[in-house]
């Protein structure tokens, strides 16, 4: 895993590149390097955390010297022994065996018809020698992050963090970021908290040019989700399910360091630690889990059955009150764009990294793609409360009850619209008493759907895991210079899975039925049979105790920003107490606070 910085053009020294890749340091402590094209059109930069092919052959920015083409890429390609194969087939010498040379060798040959072949996360700038220009491109889910902004000299600059961006833009916050924010609880991609700074869009490509607007080309989804065959038994899906998932874990443990495992005691960080075990062979898996006093948000013993029944080397490790208050103000502190989410990752990736590993396994994605939110239990309540008419609508609303519920309601009654309306932080009618316009919710390009069930998943998939779970678990986990991989988002489960219709992944009264008929060897009934908790913080009582100054203190910025009146922030505290509020709605106002603070941003 690595940052990555670039800008086009003559009129900026390339020295301040240097200046930049500062603010990426955690994203690869192992070394740094620039280069800039001949005549200064293009500079890049590249902070590296060494993983695969260790050696200098593995340095960045790399340079292909059959094209003189050069490339910074941040992520893991996974199937890149065989594309190298294939490239050597084609008479390609290779001087390492890193997968960036692998790219850059494989665009040499493949130019962009090499994107959509690539299975894994990555995002990348290549700068084409021939054109003259740079070419950008980011992973199917959005697995690893890509911003770019124009200054008002026309320079176009991209990175890894929008961090490394702001010295370079004059950053302001726009009001429209803030409410995007705060209804979402993270920053939507298509709304940044600010109005010159945007996020590359994910299973995109695009040329670079200086003063150019940047135009996006879509590789995916392109042709839509793997069709199943017309004679498919639904009876094959499981074993379909273990295979691909076997193979996921599989490649994602390619690595020349040794890899850890986040293990909470929940049915998919279990699986993924079990499949680890059983690939690792004689080598002992680590496994690492967090608990908490309170025993309500406690996993431990779960994950501890885990691990003592695969073996692993198992880490567990409980928070004190000074601690948690530690841990929380500097995981806020190591937000690249405020969130409401990624406490608990940063806590865990602290941990992991103190161990001395590099590279962990999550089980994040698996909920989105099988079906373990509430939403896929309650989707039909959840259309029927959208489908109240809207003249009945106003007269409940009037009445007080279930206001929230009834907001904001999207005039599209699509799964993918109404899971983004389902998991709003704060309610139109109430951003409206705090000040803010309530944004409309907006689809983004899917591919072809087969039911109802598969939209909520790519809604799941494309707004909150993309926005809040992928984004906040890469910053808190590149705070301690630690690669985060997903296997459940390996591109060929996803697919598959997508394809599956309704009555094959779900199953009434059991979340994520597929994916527990794929192995439920692997767990004890006590892992799998039992309600769903969450690899989660016990928020409210740590802002109503060891964090009520924390959080006061991030309101108090707000209202000298003028972003929130006296008498509003005194209103969401006293809702807070009374129950009328949950947590994560002022937490989002508090972490914006912490976060303006931090940056000193004027809004």
């Amino acid at each position: 895993m690595c940052g990555i910085i670039g800008y086009t053009s003559r009129a900026v020294d390339p020295r301040q590149i240097t200046v930049s890749l500062e603010r990426l340091r955690s994203r690869g402590p192992d070394a740094s390097g620039t280069w800039t094209s001949p005549g200064g059109q293009v500079s890049l930069g590249h902070t590296r955390l060494a993983i695969i092919d260790l050696s200098e052959t593995g340095a960045q920015p790399m340079k292909d010297e059959a094209t003189g083409s050069v490339i910074v890429f941040n992520g893991e390609i996974y199937n890149h022994p065989e594309l190298r194969r294939e490239l050597q087939q084609l008479g390609v010498a290779f001087r390492g065996q890193s997968d960036t040379e692998t790219l850059l060798h494989g665009y040499g040959i493949w130019g962009v018809s090499l994107f959509p072949r690539l299975r894994g996360m990555f995002a990348f700038a290549i700068y084409d020698a021939q054109n003259r220009d740079v070419v950008l491109c980011r992973d199917r889910l959005g697995i690893k992050p890509l911003y770019t902004a124009t200054t008002r000299q026309g320079v176009t600059i991209f990175a890894s963090e929008v961090r490394a961006l702001l010295p370079w833009v004059e950053a302001r916050v726009s009001t429209a970021g803030v409410a995007a924010y705060l209804q979402r609880g993270s920053c939507p991609h298509e709304n940044l908290l600010f109005d010159n700074i945007a996020e590359f869009p994910a299973g995109c490509w695009a040329t670079v040019r200086s003063g150019d607007a940047i135009r996006p080309n879509r590789y995916w989804p392109a042709g839509g989700v793997t069709d199943l065959d017309a004679d498919h038994n639904p009876a094959d899906a499981p074993r379909e399910v273990r295979r691909l998932l076997e193979d996921a874990v599989s490649s994602h443990l390619l690595s020349d360091v040794p890899v850890a495992c986040f293990l909470s005691g929940g049915i998919d960080s279990s699986i993924i630690a079990a499949l680890a075990a059983q690939q690792m062979g004689d080598r002992k898996l680590s496994t690492f889990s967090v608990g908490f006093s309170e025993t309500t948000f406690d996993e431990s013993e779960f994950a501890k059955q885990i691990a003592k029944r695969y073996r692993t080397d198992h880490h567990h490790i409980t928070l004190s009150d000074s601690e948690k208050l530690l841990f929380v103000s500097r995981a806020v502190a190591a937000m690249d764009l405020p969130s409401i989410d990624g406490i608990n990752t940063y806590i865990v990736s602290d941990y992991v990294a103190r161990n001395g590993f590099k590279v962990v396994l999550s089980g994040l994605g698996a909920d989105e793609i099988f079906g373990g939110y509430s939403i896929f239990r309650d989707y039909s309540m959840v259309r029927s409360l959208a489908g109240i008419p809207p003249w009945l609508r106003s007269l409940i609303m009037a009445t007080g009850k279930a206001r929230h519920l009834l907001d904001d309601v999207p005039a599209e009654k699509n799964g993918e619209m109404l899971s983004m309306w389902w998991r709003r932080a704060w309610p139109g009618r109430k951003l409206r008493k705090l000040g803010f316009y309530a944004p409309q919710f907006t689809r983004g390009p899917a591919p072809p759907l087969h039911d109802v069930m598969a939209e909520l998943s790519w809604g799941e998939m494309s707004h909150y895991m993309r926005d809040t779970l992928l984004r906040d678990s890469d910053a808190m986990s590149m705070a301690h210079s630690l690669e985060l991989r997903v296997p459940f988002l390996d591109t060929p489960l996803v697919t598959r899975v997508l394809a599956y219709p309704a009555h094959v992944k779900f199953k009434p009264g059991r979340p994520k039925d597929l994916l527990l008929r794929a192995t439920e060897d692997l767990l004890p009934e006590e892992i799998w049979n039992r309600p769903k908790m969450g690899f989660s913080l016990p928020m409210r009582a740590w802002m109503l105790g060891p964090l009520r100054d924390y959080c006061h203190d991030g309101l108090k910025v707000l209202t000298s920003e003028s972003l929130l009146s006296s008498a509003n922030a005194d209103q969401v505290w006293s809702d807070f107490e009374r129950h009328t509020l949950h947590y994560p709605a002022l937490w989002s106002l508090v972490v914006l606070g912490h976060y303006l603070h931090k940056n000193k941003m004027a809004t």
